[in-house]
């Protein structure tokens, strides 16, 4: 049975949005389904959850129907301590909900991790995808970049296991450093070290986190089908300052995607529509008036 009840450290007043919960067969995974109209599938990354919408579900939902997921072990979802969380197991939970709620003609706005496991969705149905908004991503192998391959291999060593394990590491301290100028508010800051308190709580997300080194294989997958996200009217929203994401990768983007649109941040970090809500709103309805006609 889920419990309708919010955690105590869950401020309503600034995530106003009513929970769903749709059963897995694993367990429950929890989204919010606000508004009505055209679809808006907003798929979250690491350490965070559907809570990091907020600002773009409160502006969008009058005219849209905005769905907003929790991956299974994150957020108000589920977290079992069996289960495998593998990138392509989460991926399916994602085609579960869009199939489940029957959403068609549907823009996917995807960040982090969000972007391979529901871009893998497009990949698979591009029919169903209408457009697509990117923040800071990725959908290629660490393999082959020096820089990402380090980085890769340090969050699957037992050394950040252990700070994960101890600190709770990456939402208490990567966040922060991964921010622009402007710093993120403590009480926002611990709507994200909140859900992951518990060491029993930890288990999926640190399981992504060192999935960006194990899982070449199915990345390298998806990158060979690119082909089909190549026409799909985009949106790139990109934070310069990100220190996850570099110019490079933001470079990617452009030479695969031939209906893309970019507007980069020069002081914003890995959170664009945590940091420049009210930019990134305004540019993201352009797009999404334009791009309806």
């Amino acid at each position: 049975m889920i419990s309708s009840a919010s955690p105590v450290w869950l401020d309503r007043s600034v995530f106003p949005f009513t929970s769903c919960y749709r059963d897995l067969g694993v367990d429950h995974m929890h989204y919010v389904d606000e508004g009505a109209g055209a679809p808006l599938v907003f798929v979250h990354g690491v350490p965070t959850w559907s809570f990091n919408y907020r600002k773009l579900i409160a502006h969008f939902a009058p005219h849209y129907r905005c769905i907003a997921m929790d991956h299974l072990g994150f957020g108000l979802s589920s977290k079992p301590t069996d289960w495998s969380y593998n990138p392509p197991d989460l991926a399916t939970h994602v085609e579960h909900l869009i199939d489940g709620l029957g959403l068609r003609n549907i823009t996917l706005v995807v960040h982090d991790w969000g972007g391979p496991l529901s871009l893998s969705y497009a990949i698979k149905y591009s029919t169903n995808v209408r457009r697509i908004v990117l923040f800071n991503t990725w959908l290629w192998p660490s393999q082959g970049d020096l820089r990402t391959s380090l980085t890769a291999r340090l969050l699957a060593s037992p050394l950040y296991h252990l700070l994960e394990d101890r600190l709770n590491f990456t939402a208490r301290f990567f966040i922060p450093q991964v921010m622009g100028a402007a710093p993120l508010p403590h009480s926002i800051h611990q709507h994200y070290i909140a859900p992951l308190r518990r060491r029993a709580n930890r288990q999926g997300y640190w399981s992504l986190v060192r999935s960006i080194f194990h899982a070449g294989p199915w990345l390298d997958s998806l990158w060979q089908q690119r082909d089909r996200l190549a026409d799909i009217p985009t949106l790139v929203m990109w934070g310069i300052k990100d220190k996850a994401f570099t110019q490079r990768d933001l470079n990617r983007w452009q030479n695969t995607l031939h209906n893309v649109r970019v507007l980069a941040y020069p002081q914003v970090g890995h959170f664009p529509h945590e940091e420049v809500a009210e930019a990134v709103c305004l540019h993201m309805g352009a797009f999404l008036e334009h791009t309806a006609r």
